[in-house]
């Protein structure tokens, strides 16, 4: 009997200790905050083995040591951090009121077993607690870090989120102080530029955009840097922005390691459509809710840059139900279709947009026939959750608009340079 147990244990211990084997890392995240949680978290979810370098014990201290109030932000909680506090409030659904409420009375200790239990969920993430990193130096294609404890680890990409920047320095990168210098604020930025967004966030009660190349000014060789983010002080109306950055930088990082590649190779598109599918918020309106029935489509219209926001008040809205002037979308159609121009000459009119002319828009670029609007009359209500009544000769809406277009164009599949211009 002992004989046959022995025998058991030697032929299944090697293939447990196969199957509990983790792949070698091919991205470092080194910090403990918000943003280096987010960064390690993200980079995790996107199925690249990540190994997260904690310069100290405690995972997150601003939100694990002390009751917080956060009041800003409004609207704008996504991503990693809505998870967070979706969690900490004991809800499966997303809902904006409840993250506003969880924030308002933010409980440290529910703070840490929603982390515990996020990170249990991560099989590619190894953490380590309390190192210091005594070198850093590019290897060829890979990042050899040398840790405080001896330990050797090579990897593709590196997120330094630490308090002190001490690996960009270490890598001798180069850094632009400056808040202006490495964001823009919503209501600034250009239609083009809009279109490479990859977070979005309150800060000193304006909304930010944090745009690819705004990215990579703290950038080297695969080498990720927060940059200003050291430069904001510790006021908690601070925290979501950054868990939004982080979740943005591990995105980053994690496409460059994945695919082997530089960020000169990054296609914005893929990179945003992995931000979208873990809940990323990569729209600046205040008046879209995550719970937005058309919020998705409502995400894709804004980087795909058929118009910008309108500001009223301190706000920056999007204001679903202004209706849509031909000029409002001319140039950005005629930008990614040929056959848009033609229509547009035969067509054009200073005025507002009417369901019969998006029609035939739509059926003179995509070679469509009257099934077009059958299908949309018959989904009306059911599948599009429009309201009022079907008519051809009612006036396009912004929301109508941002449906239509995920629907009928392939405007965010289109390619994108750094600077949001349209690949040609």
């Amino acid at each position: 009997m002992n004989l046959r147990l022995l025998l058991l244990t030697l032929i299944i211990f090697p293939v447990a200790l196969m199957a509990q084997k983790r792949e070698k890392p091919k991205m470092l995240v080194y910090g403990s905050d918000i943003t280096a949680l987010t960064a390690a978290v993200q980079a995790a979810r996107s199925s690249v083995p990540t190994i997260w370098v904690l310069d100290q014990e405690q995972i997150a201290p601003e939100i694990t040591s002390q009751t917080l109030k956060m009041v800003k932000n409004e609207n704008l909680d996504a991503g990693i951090w809505m998870n967070l506090l979706m969690e900490m409030g004991m809800s499966k659904t997303k809902s904006d009121s409840l993250a506003m409420a969880v924030k308002a009375d933010f409980n440290p200790r529910l703070a840490r077993n929603a982390i515990e239990k996020m990170l249990r969920e991560l099989p590619n993430l190894t953490i380590v607690r309390d190192q210091q990193i005594l070198n850093v130096e590019k290897k060829r294609r890979e990042w050899q870090i040398q840790l405080a404890n001896r330990q050797s680890i090579q990897v593709l990409s590196v997120v330094d989120a630490s308090k002190d920047g001490l690996l960009f320095k270490k890598a001798e990168g180069t850094k632009k102080e400056g808040l202006s210098s490495s964001l823009q604020k919503a209501k600034e930025v250009s239609l083009a530029a809009s279109r490479t967004t990859l977070a979005v966030g309150e800060l000193k009660e304006e909304v930010y955009v944090l745009l690819l190349k705004d990215l990579l000014t703290f950038e080297k060789e695969n080498l990720f840097d927060i940059g200003f983010l050291r430069e904001l002080d510790a006021d908690p109306e601070n925290i979501a922005f950054r868990a939004a950055y982080g979740q943005a930088l591990g995105a980053t990082a994690g496409y460059v390691a994945f695919f082997k590649t530089d960020t000169k190779s990054i296609d914005i598109r893929k990179l945003q459509a992995e931000l979208l599918g873990f809940s990323a918020r990569l729209n600046p309106y205040q008046d879209v809710k995550t719970t937005d029935v058309h919020y998705g489509s409502i995400q894709k219209s804004y980087l795909s840059g058929f118009f910008l926001g309108k500001v009223e008040g301190d706000k920056y809205m999007f204001k679903g139900d202004d209706f849509v002037k031909f000029g409002d979308v001319k140039d950005v159609l005629n930008d990614i279709y040929t056959r848009s121009q033609l229509w547009f000459l035969d067509n054009y009119k200073e005025e507002d947009m009417t369901w019969r002319d998006l029609f035939s828009l739509i059926k003179f670029v995509s070679f469509k026939g009257d099934e077009v609007e059958r299908q949309v009359e018959k989904d009306w209500k059911s599948r599009r959750k429009f309201e009022g009544e079907f008519d051809l000769d009612s006036k396009i809406t912004r929301d109508h608009f941002a449906v239509m277009a995920d629907l009928y164009s392939t405007a965010f599949a289109k390619a994108i340079n750094l600077d949001g211009s349209f690949v040609k």
